[in-house]
Formats: C-alpha cells, structure tokens, sequence
C-alpha cells in the first residue's frame, strides 16, 4: 500500500512540475557567419540578457537564411525563428517573448513576426518587442546615444543600410535628429536607401567642421557592409568631394549603450 501511494505521489509530483508555466525569451538576431564578429557583438546581446535574467529560459535564432547556410556548413548550425519557437514550444515553453535585434522596423522585423503568427497556437501567450529605432521616442534615445560616442572634433556620419520600403524613412528621422543635437556635426545617412551619401555630402557645414569626415557604421555588426560599402564605396564619395573620411570600424553592439538598450527594451516587455 505504502509502496503504491508513493508511486502516485511520485507520479503526481513529475504532473504538476510539468504543468508549471516556464517562459523563455527568444532573442532574433540577424546573424553572422564570423565568429569573431558574433562574439563581441551579437552575443554579448545574449549573455547580458541571460545575465540579467537567469530566470527565463533564453535562446538565439538567426533571421537571414544565408548565414544560417553558411553555419550549418561549417559545422554550427543556428535556428531560423521559426525553428527556434518550435522547440522551445516542444520544451514545454508555454510563454514566450520575443525580441529582435534589428534597427529598424524593416523587413527582417515583418520575417520575425511572421514566425511568431505561424507558430503562436502552440503557446499560452507570445509577447513581441519593438526594434531598436521604432518610435520617435526611440530614435531620439538612440541619437543622444550616438552623439555622446561620437568624436566632437570633425563632422560624423553614422551609414545605416537602408531599403527601398517606406520603413527606410526611419533613417532621415533619425538624421533630422542628430542633426538638432549635434549642431549639424552628425548626420545619419544609408548605402541602399535615403539619405545616400550624395544627398548627404551637401548638408555637410564645411564652414564650421572642415573637410574631416568621421564614417561609424550604424549596423549592429561591422562586418561586409562596413569594409566594403561604407570604406570603399561612401568614403569615396566623400573623397570625391574634397573630404578626408575615416572609418571607425564599430558595429552598433559593440557599444554598451545600444546593448543596454535593447536589454531594458527586453525587461519592459516580461513585466
């Protein structure tokens, strides 16, 4: 008898503990297939994260296909959003939220939320964040951030991506911005979307900071985009217009501000 109920107790106990609600948090970012690159970047994203909060269950998936590609041949292989919810549905994850690393609300955002419809069924709730620059309140926390790590002595230009999707007039927000802050010394400006570096060059007071041109990535890694498009390509432009352009070679997440932010951006959303 006694050996029967402790077996009911037993079995009991394994039910309850496997009911229990547990939430994770899933972090999307867009990837990279550079290891160095990840860790001082990306992945300090994540381990501050799971740092800051050791009681959710934390996990990376990476948006862009192509780097998962690229992973999975070299022998580490990373989730897609979809792929990562699924498991951590399947792990009995019943609350879930989920963050994207991504500047603006492009469509690497419109990818991540689409995982999220498709696979929001298998969970009690789904919590989704905003991108770093969404509302106008973000961008203008964002472009204090940037102002404040900027060099004060020659004029800055922070080169985003940018798109051809109306979502790429984030990035002339944020140069009006900067602009107001810096007195003009700072701008933001895009290689793929508006403001380009043509457009950019002639709102550039010469008078007042010179020729000296200082090119910041505004990308969350420095990677390809960083040593080809904006050293190659924007700082050409540049040259070609009678300015000496130097390249601070600094993705976004390598600064402890803009990792903050997304960290703090994370804790409002699991309150």
């Amino acid at each position: 008898m006694n050996i029967r109920y402790t077996l009911v107790l037993v079995v009991t106990l394994l039910a309850a503990i496997s009911t229990q609600a547990k939430k994770g948090i899933l972090i999307a970012h867009y990837g990279s297939s550079d290891s160095t690159v990840r860790a001082k970047s990306i992945s300090l994203i994540t381990q501050e994260v799971k740092s800051q909060l050791p009681e959710f269950e934390v996990r990376e998936a990476y948006i862009s296909p192509v780097v998962r590609k690229r992973l999975a041949k070299s022998g580490t292989p990373v989730s897609s959003p979809t792929e990562a919810l699924l498991k951590m549905a399947s792990d009995g994850i019943d609350t879930v939220y989920v963050q994207s690393t991504t500047i603006i609300d492009g469509q690497e955002m419109a990818e991540v939320r689409e995982s999220v419809a498709k696979t929001d069924d298998f969970f009690q709730k789904v919590y989704v964040g905003r991108p770093l620059c969404y509302s106008p309140v973000d961008c203008q926390e964002v472009a204090q951030v940037l102002i404040s790590e900027s060099p004060k002595e020659s004029h800055v230009i922070f080169a985003g991506h940018g798109n051809l999707l109306p979502s790429t007039a984030t990035y002339s927000q944020l140069d009006m911005m900067t602009s107001i802050l810096s007195s003009g010394r700072c701008r933001v400006s895009t290689i793929e979307g508006y403001p380009d570096a043509q457009a950019t060059v002639k709102l550039l007071d010469t008078k007042k900071y010179g020729k000296r041109v200082t090119l910041i990535p505004f990308l969350l890694i420095c990677g390809n985009h960083t040593h080809e498009d904006i050293a190659i390509d924007f700082a050409g432009q540049l040259k070609k217009n009678g300015f000496l352009a130097e390249i601070d070679y600094k993705g976004l997440a390598e600064r402890p501000a803009i990792r903050n932010i997304y960290l703090n951006r994370i804790k409002e959303l699991v309150k």
